[in-house]
């Protein structure tokens, strides 16, 4: 039998379609294996690595395009992998391939369909059967059976009778007890060689044995803690570094940690095999002794979930995390060199704002050069003890979190309203405080942190350390000015000029950082600098991914200023803080670079506005300023960096207006552009 498996479409924290994640689905891979295993032949389709390399467009098209690409496989049987926020993309899709195959059976799997597999079936008659909680060990029987549709035995399956109106509701809860009985996954099934992976992804474990009420993770692995053994787990590593050279590797698990017995079984395995490894772990489930023997055999970066910086949250939600604990570990990690990521949730429905600032100032004391700050709005999932008492309160009011599929088809905004239940995810759950400082909170702490951790450090400097400070008083100055619903880097911007000034030093440092790390610029190309391209008839103009900074403070010497202040001291005086300088900021595929340019080069840039060659540029210069010591010449290192583009169909030597004669007669000029390269020391 010909099995074709579909991969979510998750949609990445940063927003973008270039950051797609593309690493191997280690569910999917499983069930491959087991399938191969019983003589079926297997493939992964995968709409994010399509959509990522532009073989499908995201946008009202993407549903029919992936249905035909699916068909074209002629496939025996389809099965959807989904979570709630991917649900519209294998709703959609699995809908028009039934319209076009009635008897093509099409299968459904997942934590989310695991959890409504009712509601699921009972709306959506293009699913004839969804396989419940770890499919691996029924799923052989699920394709064996699949022809006659003799469920009956299967455990965990939730299907339709040739009646399509019949639907059958079999017991059991399906789980692996033994992991290392499971065969060697093969990775084969996506195009390694292609995605461009810094590391791999490997199934450690599955399971979390605590109770939090906001978390399915739980309920799907029936609160099942488990782990593969230390052999089974560094051969598998050992295979992937044979066969693909990756020495970088994430185990997945979500309490990678909860057994030390076991976490230094496997760190004496892998001690001497120089792989460098990441997982995920709880504060109260690691100490130093752990974190150092972790160190030694590998581990480079902790995920820890905090999720809220209350105490009385911490009840509230089940969590009960000694809070106490959080610091230090993050200090331990950091002295060796273990990278974390600290993560926080607002958006409790019992979230009050003493609640939300002890949350915010636990996360500002979090942030350094080795600890990725995260906040996190509440998404309500189902098949948690939160959903299971809130479920029927659910709002809609179109804000929702970043991982969420965007609504392209013309009937996603119907189905997200109309089934509040299936697409949760896209709602919230009324609450103590206003939604709107949910919002705004988890928006300029995403902001804020694009400064880098020395930067919002030293600011939090001006209100005592605390996050919570900053954020109410820049939510409360938003709010006079009616903008208190979704802050922007223009909002963050104009809040630093407005309370410290325009030429103060803090308002460079924003500008600057919040320029080079800004949302992806989309371009419709990138200049790739040819050498002897320069030609001096050529008409050019300042390339669309280029920004300038006008009357900047010298960024490098302002961090090396504040990298010699103590801890405990206030801001740099002004007469500290150097020079006001300008910067040319270019952004390309392979990232952002910084230069610092010459005074009064910014204003001759202008004159490439509309596009100009760089001879009429030079004798524009000539004429304003009286200096003839300039040519075209001067101008060549900005094409070949990129700064200036050509533009073929600009004409040039056509009959322009001059820039503004006063603003450019006092340009200072030199015999040649000098471009000095900034380090990206955020």
């Amino acid at each position: 039998m010909k099995v074709l498996l579909v991969d979510n479409l998750v949609m990445p924290e940063e927003g973008s379609l270039a950051l797609l994640d593309v690493h191997p689905h280690l569910g999917l891979l499983a069930l491959a294996a087991v399938a191969e295993a019983d003589g079926h032949t297997v493939k992964i389709y995968d709409p994010k690595r399509l959509i990522k390399f532009g073989r499908i467009a995201y946008d009202s098209t993407l549903y029919e395009q992936a249905a035909l690409d699916l068909l074209a496989e002629r496939p025996d049987v389809i099965g959807f992998t989904a979570l709630g926020c991917s649900f519209l993309f294998a709703l959609n899709v699995a809908n028009l391939i039934k319209r076009r195959e009635t008897d093509l059976p099409i299968l459904l799997g997942g934590p989310h369909a695991t959890m409504l597999h009712r509601q699921i079936l009972d709306r959506f008659e293009q699913f004839d059967a969804i396989v419940r909680y770890e499919a691996d060990e029924i799923f052989p029987a699920v394709l064996e059976n699949l022809e006659r549709r003799t469920f009956d035995a299967i455990p965990g399956l939730s299907w339709r009778g040739s009646n399509a109106q019949t639907l059958h509701f079999n017991a059991g809860s399906p789980k692996v007890e033994n992991l290392d009985s499971l065969p060697i996954v093969n990775y084969d099934h996506y195009p390694i060689a292609e995605l461009d992976l810094d590391l791999l992804r490997i199934e450690a474990g599955r399971g979390c044995p605590f109770m939090c009420t906001f978390c399915s993770t739980a309920s799907f692995f029936q609160r099942s803690f488990r782990l593969k053994s230390a052999g089974r787990l560094v051969s598998e590593l050992d295979r992937l570094h044979a066969r693909y050279g990756f020495s970088d590797f994430k185990l997945d698990h979500d309490l990678f940690t909860v057994n030390r017995r076991k976490i230094l079984e496997f760190c004496d395995v892998v001690n001497d095999r120089g792989y460098r490894w990441r997982a995920s772990a709880r504060v109260d489930c690691v100490d130093q002794e752990l974190l150092e023997k972790m160190a030694e055999a590998g581990c480079v970066g902790l995920y820890f979930g905090i999720e809220t910086g209350s105490e009385r949250m911490q009840q509230i939600a089940k969590k009960r995390l000694d809070l106490q604990l959080v610091t230090p570990t993050l200090a331990v990690c950091e002295h060796l060199g273990i990278a974390t990521t600290a993560s926080f949730i607002t958006g409790y429905p019992e979230e009050l704002e003493q609640d939300q600032a002890d949350t915010l100032d636990l996360l500002g004391r979090s942030f350094s050069a080795s600890c990725l700050t995260q906040l996190h709005m509440l998404a309500p999932e189902p098949g948690t003890p939160m959903f299971d008492q809130l479920g029927n309160d659910l709002a809609y009011d179109g804000y929702a979190g970043p991982y969420n599929a965007f609504l392209v088809g013309a009937d996603d905004r119907r189905l997200v309203t109309g089934h509040r239940d299936i697409f949760s995810t896209y709602h919230y759950y009324p609450a103590a405080m206003p939604r709107s400082d949910h919002i705004f909170a988890v928006e300029a702490v995403d902001l804020l942190r694009r400064a880098g951790p020395i930067i919002l450090k030293y600011l939090l400097r001006v209100f005592g350390g605390q996050l919570s400070k900053l954020m109410f008083a820049l939510r409360s100055w938003a709010a006079s000015y009616g903008r208190a619903t979704r802050p922007d880097a223009d909002l963050i911007q104009a809040y630093i000029s407005a309370t410290f000034g325009p030429r103060h030093h803090l308002t460079s440092l924003f500008r600057y950082a919040l320029c080079i790390n800004g949302k992806e610029i989309e371009c419709c190309s990138f200049h790739t600098p040819v050498p002897g391209g320069f030609e001096s008839d050529q008409a050019y103009q300042l390339g669309p991914h280029v920004r300038v900074l006008s009357e900047i403070h010298d960024f490098e010497f302002l961090m090396d200023q504040i990298g010699k202040l103590p801890e405990d001291s206030r801001l740099l005086d002004e007469s500290q803080t150097g020079d006001l300088v300008s910067y040319l900021i270019s952004f390309s595929s392979a990232g952002v670079t910084g230069y610092r340019i010459d005074p009064g080069l910014e204003v001759m840039l202008e004159f490439f506005n509309p596009p100009r060659s760089c001879s009429e540029v030079a004798g524009l210069v000539q004429v304003l300023s009286g200096e003839r010591g300039i040519d075209a010449s001067y101008f060549a290192p900005l094409v070949e960096a990129g700064i200036l583009v050509a533009q073929t169909n600009a004409v040039s030597g056509t009959e322009t207006t001059p820039p503004n004669t006063s603003e450019s007669a006092a340009l200072p000029l030199h015999s040649a552009v000098r471009l000095r390269l900034t380090e990206n020391i955020l």
